[in-house]
């Protein structure tokens, strides 16, 4: 679908981005060198969207200081044929250091996830085998799900957050978007989500609003006064829902965060998540 709307555009693939020059809305064009197997090529372009995930080779040129950092755990995830899930929420379930949480993506599809404190660049033989050890003795559905997951559709990676925040996605010619921009911890389940809200405001943004008419400049303004407070704003919160969950480890600690959870309303509660979930697309 992205390459039928593209029209004509000229599709590189195999390409590494070495060098970016962000160039002046006002002024100078934005150039990107890349190497491939046919050697060094130069592009210039009117905008160049940093889209390139967490060690994005974009950022690191453009602002160097913010860089990943790890954040002690890392995340088993899987996609299951779905028997077990009975409840159409997003299902979280904590325990000492440790979050579960799983949600359907389809009719007959459950996504899962397992984010734990983890020795950066720790690694298993077998995960699934790692994973059923780490949940054994969990409530259900967490065993029967990690169990209904093949091998070869569980995957772990370490979790990383953007430190300091970037105090602009804006440089030039160039916008920085998705884990590029604001990698978060996963406790909120938005990082995907974040990222294609990004992507819309891209074209609804910048692209629509240099169409009708509206300075480059102020168009990426506009974008970044849209989107960094927003982004932002998820990941603080995600980290700070990890302070209850997932980061609460020792026998004393989880005693106390279990008593508070039970004594919070759950409706305030649940509504003071939705707030900052819900999304509408510039009109």
């Amino acid at each position: 679908m992205l390459r039928e709307a593209a029209g004509d555009a000229c599709l590189v693939t195999g390409a590494r981005v070495v060098t970016v020059s962000p160039g002046d809305p006002d002024g100078a064009r934005a150039s990107v060198q890349c190497v491939s197997a046919g050697g060094t090529k130069n592009y210039e372009a009117d905008l160049v969207v940093g889209a390139d995930g967490l060690r994005s080779t974009v950022r690191n040129q453009l602002a160097p200081a913010t860089i990943p950092h790890y954040s002690g755990k890392s995340a088993w995830r899987g996609v299951v044929a779905d028997t077990f899930l009975v409840s159409e929420d997003f299902t979280v379930i904590w325990g000492p250091g440790t979050e579960f949480g799983a949600v359907r993506i389809s009719a007959d599809q459950v996504y899962w996830y397992g984010y734990t404190s983890t020795a950066e660049h720790a690694a298993w033989p077998d995960e699934k085998l790692a994973a059923s050890d780490h949940f054994r003795g969990w409530a259900e559905p967490v065993p029967a799900l990690i169990e209904a997951t093949p091998p070869s559709r569980i995957m772990r990676h370490d979790v990383y957050s953007l430190a300091p925040r970037l105090r602009s996605y804006v440089h030039g010619r160039t916008v920085l978007i998705g884990d590029a921009a604001h990698a978060m911890v996963p406790t909120m389940g938005q990082g995907a989500n974040s990222s294609l809200e990004d992507g819309a405001c891209i074209g609804l943004l910048i692209g629509r609003a240099v169409n009708a008419g509206t300075p480059l400049a102020a168009a990426l303004r506009h974008f970044d006064a849209e989107r960094r407070p927003r982004t932002q704003r998820i990941a603080r919160r995600s980290r700070h829902a990890g302070l209850l969950g997932a980061d609460v480890s020792g026998h004393v600690a989880v005693a106390v965060r279990n008593t508070l959870m039970k004594v919070i309303p759950g409706g305030p509660a649940a509504a003071a998540g939705a707030s900052i979930l819900s999304w509408e697309a510039p009109p």
